[in-house]
Formats: structure tokens, C-alpha cells, sequence
């Protein structure tokens, strides 16, 4: 099995990840790819569920895993954590071509960082394996490539070369 190349969006809260990454999906999946998406929600305790539904029911019953699947969808729900790269190997046993992470800043695989204001340029100094910064100013650096947040064909033209470069 081919394994996918993985690509983490990094960038603090309100710094444009969520839409960069939907148009990115949708560009992708455009392109005939299959892409999987892993969020991390840092510290939040997310509900997927809703409250006296029958899934719900069995979490609160207790159940460690529980599975609901339909003719057009599969969703699998653990009660606990599970670690980045456990996750990747979940997409790509499904069989994705291309998984793209929100977040997990300290993660080793390859990123693109956002930046919105001057004092997200500490980002910069934490993450590791920075492949292209996605900006919405201008920033003086010639370390990485730079990108502007307002051009969605550069960014995804620049996401084809490094998936290119993995070939």
C-alpha cells in the first residue's frame, strides 16, 4: 500500500486553517485524490453526538467504542485519545492518497505555518519540518517560501510540488 504524504496546517486560533484547509480538500479531491483530515482539538472535550440519540445513549452507557454506519457514511467514536500517527495509519488503510493535519504543532511531519500577526512569528522557533509559511502580510524571512493567504491556487500549486517531490 502506497502511503500517503501528510501535510500539517499549523497557526494559532483565527489564523485561517480551517478554510485554507477546505479549499485545499476541495481542490484536491477536485484533482481525484482522496484526501483524509485530522483535527486536533487541543484541550477541548469535543461532542460529536447529540444528547438522547442512541449513540449517545451507549457512550453514556459506557461503551469504550462506539460505530453507527449508513448507505453514505461510517463514523467510528472512541472514548479516548489516540496518537497522530495511529490516525494516519487509520487514513491510509482507507485508503487516502493525500492526509492533511489541523494542528498538532509539535508533530514532526511536514508544515505549513500561518501567520496572521506579528506575534505569531514565535511560531516560527517551535514547529519543526516548516516547508512554506501561508501569510496575510508580508513577512522578512527568506528561510521558507512564502505564501499569501488570499492566493488559493498558489498555495495548492505549492501542495503539488511537495507531494510531487515524495514521488
Amino acid at each position: 500500500m502506497k502511503q500517503p504524504y501528510v501535510l500539517q496546517l499549523v497557526g494559532y486560533s483565527d489564523s485561517g486553517k480551517t478554510t485554507l484547509l477546505t479549499k485545499l480538500i476541495a481542490h484536491f479531491e477536485q484533482s481525484g485524490m482522496r484526501v483524509g483530515v485530522v483535527k486536533h482539538d487541543g484541550g477541548h472535550d469535543f461532542e460529536w453526538d447529540q444528547q438522547g440519540k442512541d449513540t449517545w445513549r451507549y457512550r453514556e452507557a459506557g461503551a469504550s467504542l462506539v460505530a453507527i454506519t449508513s448507505e453514505t457514511k461510517t463514523v467510528i467514536h472512541e472514548q479516548r485519545p489516540t496518537l497522530l500517527p495511529q490516525l494516519i495509519e487509520r487514513l491510509t488503510q482507507a485508503g487516502a492518497d493525500l492526509i492533511l493535519v489541523e494542528g498538532f504543532k509539535r508533530e514532526g511531519y511536514p508544515k505549513l505555518v500561518l501567520l496572521r500577526k506579528a506575534e505569531d512569528l514565535e511560531l516560527l522557533h517551535i514547529v519543526t519540518a516548516i516547508k512554506g509559511i501561508v501569510t496575510w502580510e508580508p513577512i522578512a524571512t527568506d528561510k521558507w517560501p512564502q505564501i499569501s493567504i488570499q492566493d488559493d491556487e498558489a498555495i495548492y500549486q505549492f501542495v503539488k510540488r511537495l507531494l510531487s517531490e515524495e514521488e
